[in-house]
């Protein structure tokens, strides 16, 4: 395997073990936070420090619609559906259904570009890695129970990082990395803005601006937005967007040993069972 290769897997890596990692940061902020105002919050601190790192302006009015795309599908769209799911179903039925992105991705880009399909031993591995999720996220649980709304909500959310991931393919290679990612958090201040100030709720400064809430939050806005939207950016051009997506499952694998590291919360024989899986299923996949 190329360095380059390795690369990009490293940095998918870093990126699903970020984001697992966000849930619990995120839940303990919106204890007083509105899902909007986190998502602005967060959207500001990362451009803030992708201008840092590339400050050089940019744009054509011709060319602005794509990051715009970009942003809605990625950022604004995505966390909508996400978070507004986990208040209508359970959140191991919105862990699961948001899992579905990399057989979702697959299945538009077969129907985009047909001469594009899947080999058998990368469906085995999409399978067999989701079936690791599933058992992962029961984690013990008999059964789950639909919500309809909710859980439409969540596939909404897989659907729409999806398109994000191949709108990425179509249009990386023209631009610097560091420029699509800043773009990204540009339109979703931009398109969440508007929604903050719909939702009415004043902005608790008071409660933001302490040492571990500050921390929490640079840490979304730092590292879970700005660096991982860039190092996932640079891992789809080194692996493709179809290796790359299969990380996604590893990220209610991550969530499930944060919160056993955390919080205590029991790795049951079935989680262990789903976490052996959703390996082998990523090996057989990226073969």
């Amino acid at each position: 395997m190329k360095k380059s290769q390795w690369m990009g897997h490293g940095m998918a890596l870093i990126c699903v073990v970020v984001w697992g990692s966000t849930f619990m940061v995120s839940k303990g902020l919106m204890t007083f936070l509105q899902p909007v105002q986190l998502m602005l919050l967060r959207f500001i601190l990362a451009y803030l420090l992708l201008w840092v790192l590339h400050p050089k302006w940019y744009f054509r009015w011709r060319e602005e619609w794509r990051f715009l795309l970009l942003a809605l599908f990625s950022n604004t769209l995505y966390c909508l559906a996400e978070t507004n799911a986990i208040t209508l179903t359970q959140t191991s039925n919105v862990s699961i259904l948001v899992s579905t992105s990399p057989i979702l991705m697959a299945l538009l880009l077969a129907v985009i570009r047909k001469e594009e399909h899947l080999k058998r031993g990368q469906i085995t591995g999409y399978a067999v890695a989701f079936v690791g999720v599933v058992l992962v996220v029961l984690n013990g649980m008999t059964a789950l129970h639909l919500r309809p709304l909710g859980d439409l909500l969540a596939l909404s959310a897989a659907a729409s990082w999806s398109v994000y991931c191949l709108l990425l393919r179509r249009w990386s290679p023209l631009y610097d990395g560091l420029l699509i990612t800043r773009k990204l958090m540009f339109y979703g201040i931009l398109t969440v803005l508007p929604l903050v100030l719909l939702d009415g709720h004043p902005i608790p400064f008071e409660s933001v601006f302490t040492w571990e809430n500050g921390l929490k939050l640079m840490y979304l806005g730092f590292v879970g937005s700005a660096l991982c939207y860039l190092f996932w950016n640079k891992a789809t051009q080194k692996i493709s967007v179809l290796k790359a997506s299969l990380y996604i499952y590893m990220v209610p694998l991550v969530t499930l040993v944060v919160s056993a590291v955390a919080l205590h919360e029991t790795i049951t024989v079935t989680g262990v069972i789903g976490i052996f899986l959703v390996i082998a299923g990523m090996v057989l996949g990226t073969l």
